[in-house]
Parts: structure tokens; C-alpha cells; sequence
């Protein structure tokens, strides 16, 4: 199998071997892809998930890597990301279409200008538009999973589909978008709401996550809150804030945050983050569940 004539020639942007993950996860680790593309179009995309199937070649899909773990081994097979050239937004009288690339803080801010309402909260999320739909991401009370009306998605056959709203399932920072296909982009109502009171309520959402939130390298909130009260709070009642293992470390700004305080290495956060739960479970007598993706393989 020659993958990078049979496949990497037909791309745009061609094919990497051995590209190092940490350049493309907000955690900065991650060992190497065996193969890594970047589709231009969704008809390279559709292309790449058919070479997969017919070489029998494992497939792994990400989009701006803000919730993702790569382990230090890397990941074998083709890693496909999600990137720049699937982000746009067309805005209708009732209705916006947005690229499974587009920056979810983009599209709240593009929304918010235009005087279309109903995602402000959305602002501050970070990673893309597909990623957050696929989790149904949220803050401040909304998530994405509540505004969407279709999903565009690369089916496991490798052909283009529509998925309708009465199909689509959301819940807690899931759904079922991860059966269907690879999301390309997706369809979300809005309603008309004023600019300048949308913008304040941006800049306040924003405003509230810088103050919480920490700054050095992570991948946002790295446990589940339970439906009763936060991850962050069990944690830091527990005694949990600064713990360290290598260079990740238990945030002291925000518990439920793990970063990566310099040079940390995957298996520290992954060791990090099963002491923590450990703690927890000890402490609180209750089971923690990682908000963040563990993928690929250990060294």
C-alpha cells in the first residue's frame, strides 16, 4: 500500500508521515499520527473516509484538539483533521449554516453582530463548531445541541448526508453525531435578538471565563460535573488543587482544570487524572468521569 501515492497525491494539501499530535491538541502531547491529513473540501473528505474502509485502514477523526488527550505512542492508522477550510458561516433570515471548522467563539460573535441571538453563551468555548456539536458542549446555562436543526456529516460509506433534527439526539456533553458520520457542518437556528445587548452579554460570559478560568496549556474542563454539583468543587473539597504529577498540575484557579505547567508529558495528565479520581472516590465516595477524550497509545 503506497498511501501517499494512492492517497496523499489527490489532496490538496497532501499527507504527512509521523506528524507530532502535541502541534495540533490545546494540551500540547501527543506522540505521532502514522498518517495525517488535512481534506480542503468535503469531497476529499468523502475520498479519504472510502480509502480507509477499502484498505481496512483505522480512521480518527478531531477538529481543533481542545478536548482531546493523544497519548505519548501516538496513532496508528489516518488522523484526519477538521481544520481551516471547513470554517465559514451563511446566515439566513431565520437560520445559520457554519462549517464544522468555524470557531465556536466566531460564530457567537458573527452571530451577535448581525443581531442574531440565542448562542452568546457559546462565546469562550474553546475548539470548533463539529467538535462542540459531537459533544454538545455548553456554558452558562445553553449548549449547542439545543439551536441545531441539521447536521451535514461523511457517513461511514464515505457519501454525503443530511441528518434532520428529529434524528439527532443530545444530552449531557453527548450525542449521537459520532454514529452518523463525520460532522462537516451544521445548521442552527437563531433568533433576533439586539447587537449591543448581544455584544454585552459576549463580553460578560467572556469576561467571567478569563477570571475563572487558567491560561497555561489544557483542554478546558477535564471531568464531568455530576448533576448536583460541579467536578471542581468535589475536587478542590478533597484537597485535590496543586497536586502534580511531571509537569501537569491540578489548576489552584479552577479544580476541574489539569494543565500542562511545562514540558508535561501524556502520561503524567493521565496519571494525574486517575489520582484525582481516586481522590475523590476516597474523599467523597464519588466516581469522577473524564470530560476529555483519551485516544492512541501508550510508549
Amino acid at each position: 500500500m503506497d498511501i501517499e501515492r494512492e492517497l496523499g497525491a489527490k489532496l490538496k494539501h497532501g499527507l504527512k508521515t509521523g506528524e507530532p499530535m502535541k502541534n495540533h491538541t490545546s494540551w500540547e502531547v501527543g506522540g505521532p499520527a502514522d498518517y495525517f491529513v488535512c481534506p480542503a473540501n468535503v469531497e476529499e473528505l468523502a475520498l479519504i473516509v472510502k480509502y480507509s474502509r477499502d484498505h481496512d485502514l483505522p480512521l480518527f477523526v478531531f477538529g481543533n484538539g481542545t478536548n482531546l488527550l493523544v497519548q505519548d505512542g501516538g496513532i496508528r492508522g489516518l488522523v484526519v483533521k477538521i481544520g481551516d477550510d471547513f470554517s465559514y458561516t451563511i446566515f439566513g433570515n431565520d437560520r445559520v449554516k457554519a462549517g464544522a471548522g468555524t470557531s465556536v467563539t466566531t460564530l457567537a460573535c458573527e452571530a451577535a453582530k448581525r443581531g442574531c441571538g440565542g448562542f452568546e453563551f457559546a462565546a469562550g468555548i474553546p475548539g470548533s463548531l463539529g467538535g462542540a456539536s459531537i459533544m454538545n458542549a455548553g456554558a452558562f446555562g445553553g449548549n449547542i445541541g439545543e439551536w441545531i436543526l441539521e447536521a451535514e456529516v461523511v457517513n461511514p460509506a464515505g457519501e454525503i448526508e443530511v441528518i434532520p433534527r428529529r434524528e439527532l439526539n443530545f444530552s449531557y456533553r453527548s450525542s449521537n453525531l459520532p454514529e452518523k458520520g463525520i460532522v462537516t457542518a451544521v445548521t442552527l437556528k437563531i433568533t433576533p435578538c439586539d447587537p449591543e445587548e448581544a455584544k454585552e452579554k459576549i463580553e460578560r460570559f467572556m469576561s467571567e471565563r478569563h477570571r475563572r478560568h487558567p491560561a497555561l496549556a489544557s483542554a478546558g474542563s477535564t471531568f464531568r460535573n455530576l448533576a448536583d454539583q460541579p467536578a471542581g468543587r468535589l475536587i478542590e473539597s478533597a484537597g485535590g488543587k496543586g497536586m502534580r504529577v511531571g509537569g501537569a498540575e491540578v489548576s489552584t484557579q479552577h479544580a476541574n482544570f489539569i494543565i500542562n505547567s511545562g514540558g508535561a508529558k501524556a502520561s503524567d495528565i493521565v496519571c494525574l487524572i486517575d489520582q484525582v479520581r481516586s481522590l475523590v472516590r476516597e474523599k467523597h465516595g464519588v466516581d469522577l468521569h473524564p470530560e476529555v477524550k483519551i485516544v492512541g497509545e501508550k510508549l
